[in-house]
């Protein structure tokens, strides 16, 4: 009998990762890496994606390729499947964790929820799952182990005022998860993961502070970005093999326990 650990290796599988910085996206992609998936990490910093490239590549496992890119821009994007395909062949994973669009009460409030922030906010939050979902169709139809992961926000399913634009684009990614996983079943699986007030170190923020947000959590703190990881494993590989269309929420209890 397969070993159940067995089900959460990736050996073999190629997965690209967007918004790879201190947090989430560098936690998760060393993981992937750790368990046999070579990744192609991006981010606006090249200096930052080089020095997670090269602590992944001296770790030994999977191995990484470092591409700057911008989640909004459809061409960086193609870009990143190119070099996935260049490097390493077909896609299996796509860990879609660039956000943008969040304003703040001394940003100007509400209104500074301008057209700008609003297009930023859609394309990097919405269209990018679906640009590189499309790039990727036929990697995961061929190979029929494709998993696609959006990281959600706690903002997609309760109002963070003055984030608005930023809220309603997660809200839409929620719909775009179901609508994908219903419209790429069989072959590729699409999911969400709702991190709720993380930060690297699972420090509140200077601009977090006054916001109370560890407060509306049931576990009354913030969370560490490595928290995220456990989750981030098991719906990219064969351990989540009959989960598609669904939220894994890791956010301390803040959207499950709303009263």
């Amino acid at each position: 009998m397969t070993s159940v650990l067995n089900r959460f290796r990736l050996d073999g599988r190629t997965a690209i990762l967007t918004g790879v910085g201190p947090g989430v996206g560098e936690h998760v992609a060393k993981a992937y890496a750790e368990l046999g998936a070579n990744v192609v990490i991006s981010a606006r910093s090249q200096d930052r994606l080089d020095r997670i490239a090269a602590e992944i590549n001296a770790a030994g496992g999977g191995r990484a390729v470092a591409v700057a890119a911008d989640a909004g821009v459809k061409a960086d994007l193609q870009r990143l499947v190119d070099t996935a395909h260049e490097h390493f062949g077909p896609v299996h994973i796509v860990f879609n964790n660039a956000a943008a669009g969040v304003v703040y009460a001394q940003d100007g409030g509400l209104w500074a929820n301008t057209d700008e922030v609003w297009k930023t906010a859609m394309d990097v939050n919405v269209l990018a799952t679906w640009r590189l979902t499309e790039m990727t169709a036929k990697d995961m139809e061929a190979h029929g182990k494709g998993s696609i992961i959006s990281v959600q926000s706690c903002g997609g399913f309760t109002p963070i005022p003055p984030a608005v634009a930023y809220g309603v684009s997660k809200a839409a990614l929620a719909f775009l998860t179901r609508s994908l996983a219903k419209t790429q079943a069989p072959h590729t699986r699409v999911n969400a993961l709702c991190v709720g007030s993380m930060s690297p170190d699972g420090q509140e923020a200077d601009i977090h502070k006054g916001l109370g947000l560890a407060e509306r959590n049931a576990i009354k703190r913030f969370g560490a970005a490595d928290e995220a990881v456990g989750a981030a494993i098991l719906l990219a590989g064969d351990a989540s093999s009959y989960t598609t269309g669904s939220t894994v929420f890791v956010e301390g209890g803040r959207v499950g326990t709303i009263s």
